[in-house]
């Protein structure tokens, strides 16, 4: 098992499963171990190892979010699991995949596969050198969020547009390291504009030497996009803090934040990933909301109370 860590679980769910005297319809003793799982993060291992009924139960909840980062014995576990395993069991169960800089394109491209029916797929894996190998893995039928470099969907010379099928059904997406200039990598950020149910867009991390030419892209999407409620941009450059500092960027949806994993540091974020305590998208999602009710606020300040 490599998708939660596991300590101590109650010895109260042991004594519901052992004793003759209590009986509890099987539907409902399922989900007092789910609900315990997803309340302790952690627990889910242990109580796995009950007895075989709870480890069915559980391998659906430990499975449904799998985080491959630090340290590699637990990448080494997973794929040793996938060989013992068929396809199937990570199709049903693996809904929410992180896969770090840590891991190579081989890897990914044993994973990916087997993880068929994604709704979160986060990969940063280690893919400069084949340009265009993600997109024939992902499914658009079931994918809402993404985060990933633009590369690994198009290949050199072509015209990588938002409109693919592939990002309709996008909630959220993070576009990491966005290509410069002069890759001469060809996107067409305008389609991403138009994209029905995108709500929270994460760009980043961004340099004024390579990226000022996204400042109308960004312009554009406050602007434009119907759906969008956060826009977050990671940057720590002082020039491009400085530009998006500007009255034409005063927007409650659009946040700045210093770099990913912000504000955690990078072991408390991928073990807070791992354990469910932390959605990646989340901390965005709270800084737009403190902007808006801060916004409100300063409304109702300056507004006056009677007008004639």
């Amino acid at each position: 098992m490599v998708a939660r860590n596991s300590p101590d679980a109650s010895p109260t769910l042991s004594i519901l499963l052992s004793n003759k005297h209590v009986e509890l319809p099987t539907d409902i003793l399922r989900e007092i171990f789910e609900t315990t799982a997803r309340n302790f993060p952690g627990t889910g291992v242990k109580l796995a190892g009950l007895c075989k009924r709870t480890q069915y139960w559980m391998e659906w909840f430990i499975y449904e979010t799998v985080v491959l980062d630090h340290p590699s014995t637990r990448t080494s576990a997973f794929l040793r699991t996938i060989d013992a395993r068929p396809a199937e069991f990570f199709s049903q169960r693996v809904k929410n995949l992180y896969l770090s800089y840590t891991i190579t394109l081989d890897e990914a491209q044993k994973i990916l596969p087997v993880c068929s029916s994604l709704t979160h797929l986060t990969c940063w894996a280690q893919s400069s050198q084949r340009p265009g190998w993600l997109l024939p893995l992902l499914s658009s039928s079931t994918l809402t969020r993404l985060s990933i470099k633009l590369d690994m969907l198009t290949t050199r010379g072509a015209l990588l547009s938002f409109s693919d099928k592939i990002f309709q059904g996008l909630t959220h997406l993070e576009i990491v390291s966005p290509p410069p200039v002069k890759t001469g990598m060809s996107v067409d950020w305008t389609t991403l504009i138009g994209l029905p149910k995108l709500k929270h867009l994460i760009i980043g991390n961004l340099f004024s030497w390579d990226h000022f030419y996204l400042l109308p892209i960004i312009r554009g999407l406050l602007d434009l996009s119907v759906s969008l409620e956060v826009l977050a941009i990671l940057s720590k450059d002082e020039r491009m803090l400085e530009a998006l500092g500007c009255q034409e960027f005063i927007d409650p949806r659009l946040v700045i934040l210093p770099r990913f994993n912000w504000p955690l540091d990078l072991p408390t974020y991928w073990k807070n990933l791992y354990t469910g305590e932390l959605d990646a998208w989340e901390p965005s999602a709270q800084k737009v909301m403190k902007q808006r009710l801060e916004r409100n606020q300063q409304i109702r300040l300056t507004t006056p109370l009677y007008q004639d």
